[in-house]
């Protein structure tokens, strides 16, 4: 079932389904190389904190709000 990936389990394989909120926000995860399609895993940092994202070859810190907007599927 897609969620927000704020909502996914950390160290599982997720993909992308859906990125949400305007260009900004779109434009700011596509310049990270987050796709729709992508396939990726997450571990949180602190509660409200930043979320590390894990692609085959980069990690990314992003904020909660800028993950918030990206919706994920458990594969």
């Amino acid at each position: 079932m897609a969620c927000p990936i704020t909502f996914a389990e950390s160290n599982k394989t997720l993909k992308i389904v859906k990125i949400l909120g305007g260009d900004r926000a779109k434009s700011k995860l596509l310049d990270r190389g987050l796709r729709v399609g992508e396939y990726l895993s997450m571990s949180k940092g602190s509660c409200r904190g930043n979320i590390i994202l894990k692609t085959k070859t980069s990690k990314y810190a992003v904020g909660f709000g800028l993950a918030s907007k990206i919706i994920v599927d458990e594969v």
